[in-house]
């Protein structure tokens, strides 16, 4: 069982210290995902180059290895997918989420909707000033490759959120027994100096606090960050020492704790593209892809032998015609026996030249594949998405492309972007930037994230399409039997489209704004019918006192002819 000791940053745990134990558990995660580091190398030399590499090591400014390279489809597909991504499930240019209250009979209220869209407006002003887009593409490309992204997000005095796309060399994770990453393990790497401006110099080791006094400048020394669930703490006291989420940063060659910390959200992010039980990594697109991404660059790179042997054919000599060494670069001079060969016969282009276009054929082949695999053809889909909006054969085709991403997306707005946008709302609630709250939220303040960008309207188009399908049947239905149109309720059937495409619920008008409306339309429309009816009383009276006069007339001249 875990015991304070005299250091309040240190519990002891089986006669460890809580610093000695959490490193002697990243050492054990580092060993059981050695097989994850090669097959992420081999990822990260076809797909990511860019990014740190996971089993190398380089000094910084070294030029990035392609080796491995002959055609550049890997790194275009890898580049689509993340873009795609970026731009249709949290595009920067237009809003992707909205909140609603969870009580379906509160979700038409006015003042709670107004409420929840003025906070969504604060998230969006908070991610716009950040620099969550500009972190949350290499996460999406991360994702797509690695099969695994992590992200962080910490409170900033200026931006108030700033976040951290992890590199995955970085990280080890533990999951619980429901598949949900519970505990983050991070390694960082400081000077000496940066360790001081960060903790203090009094914190640092003797070794450390020594070349800050050197200033000792290249010298990195390795840091763990611990971020998980808070097993001890005292919840009546709110410092942060004992918030609910821990954060402990350990020296991992003095094996003490530097800092402990806390967090009231949790601030780490991980992402699973696609997850397989009782594993805590995901898989990802780029591993279905890697065999014919290698395929493809060993024809390519065959490909480009035979086209240079076409363009400069090895030749033929004779053995003694030529003053040695031989040499075809261009405008080079060779010596030879004049006497010893006959040029227009005894130099020639030998065989052996293959055929570029069988080669080329082939490229353009498993370049196909590798891009159908890494979701290039969905993502360009949406280029037919506003073109042909109209065209159900194409929408059809479309939402199949899109269903094939779903669970991605739902993995993303699960693990990534509700944590997000969770902690968002915490840090602004903290920083008093959210307005207030009406009467009605306060004795029921649940919400619920619901996602409208164009990636996550995909998931939900077929159930705009049944509704619309119905609704259109039963006009057809109508035309025979009016009386079916009762059975549509015309506002639940408003709020439903309304829920379902994500319009802005804000130019709504809520149920007792409506029934009044109603009301004083019945009421007018009352008033109308009985002027009408009134109108037409008189009418009716004009009409008969005119055809009594006209009676007494015909009857006076009657009875005058009659005399």
């Amino acid at each position: 069982m875990p015991v304070m000791t005299e250091n309040k940053n240190e519990i002891k745990e089986a006669g460890k210290s809580r610093a000695e134990s959490l490193i002697d558990k990243y050492n054990e995660l580092l060993g059981g995902r050695k097989n994850f580091e090669s097959y992420w190398q081999s990822l990260h030399d076809y797909f990511y180059v860019e990014a740190p590499d996971i089993s190398k090591s380089y000094y910084p400014g070294t030029e990035l290895d392609f080796n491995a390279l002959w055609d550049a489809t890997t790194l275009e597909t890898s580049d689509v997918l993340a873009s795609g991504f970026m731009n249709y499930l949290t595009p920067p240019t237009s809003k992707w989420f909205k909140l609603r209250h969870k009580d379906p009979k509160l979700a038409s209220n006015k003042a709670i909707n107004d409420y929840l869209e003025d906070v969504s407006d604060e998230i969006y002003h908070t991610l716009n000033k950040s620099n969550f887009y500009q972190s949350i593409l290499p996460n999406y490309k991360a994702s797509g490759v690695f099969g695994t992204s992590l992200l962080l997000e910490e409170e900033d005095y200026e931006e108030d959120a700033r976040f951290y796309s992890l590199p995955i060399k970085q990280v080890c994770v533990v999951e619980d027994a429901r598949g949900r990453v519970v505990e983050y393990y991070i390694e960082f790497e400081y000077t000496a100096y940066q360790a001081a401006t960060r903790w203090g110099v009094e914190k640092l080791s003797t070794e450390m606090q020594d070349e800050v006094k050197q200033r000792a400048p290249d010298k990195k020394h390795k840091f763990l960050l611990f971020i998980g669930n808070r097993s001890i703490r005292m919840i009546e006291r709110a410092n942060r020492e004992n918030m609910p989420i821990e954060a402990r940063w350990i020296d991992i060659k003095a094996k003490k704790t530097i800092d402990e910390g806390g967090y009231n959200e949790f601030p780490a992010m991980c992402h699973r593209f696609d997850k397989r039980p009782f594993i805590t990594w995901g898989f990802s697109p780029a591993m279905k892809a890697l065999p014919f991404a290698r395929i493809l660059n060993a024809i390519a790179k065959t490909n480009l032998r035979a086209m240079m042997k076409h363009t400069d054919p090895p030749i033929a000599l004779p053995e003694n015609a030529f003053i040695m060494p031989f040499n075809s670069n261009p405008r080079a001079v060779n010596y030879y026996k004049k006497d010893a060969m006959d040029s227009s016969k005894d130099i020639f282009a030998f065989g052996n030249f293959g055929d570029p276009q069988v080669g080329v054929g082939a490229i353009e082949y498993y370049a196909m594949k590798v891009k159908s695999l890494m979701y290039s053809d969905v993502f360009k889909a949406f280029e037919e998405l506003d073109k042909q909006m109209n065209n159900p054969e194409v929408m059809e085709r479309i939402n199949e492309k899109m269903a094939m991403l779903g669970p991605a997306v739902g993995r993303f707005t699960g693990e990534v972007l509700n944590p997000i946008i969770i902690r968002t709302i915490g840090i602004l609630y903290r920083r008093g930037k959210l307005p207030q709250p009406p009467d009605e939220l306060l004795d029921d303040p649940q919400y619920e994230i619901d996602y409208i960008s164009q990636l996550a309207q995909a998931q939900k188009r077929s159930e705009l399409n049944s509704l619309v399908t119905a609704l259109t049947m039963t006009g057809q239905m109508a035309q025979f039997n009016p009386e079916v149109l009762d059975k549509i309720d015309p506002d639940r059937t408003v709020d439903e489209t309304w829920s379902i495409v994500g319009a802005p619920i804000r130019v709504l008008r809520d149920d007792e704004e409506v029934k009044k409306i109603r009301e004083a339309r019945a009421q007018q429309n009352a008033k109308v019918q009985e002027m009408q009816m009134l109108g037409a009383g008189v009418q009716t009276a004009k009409v008969a006192a005119e055809a009594d006069a006209k009676m007494a007339e015909a009857t006076q001249r009657g009875r005058k002819n009659f005399e």
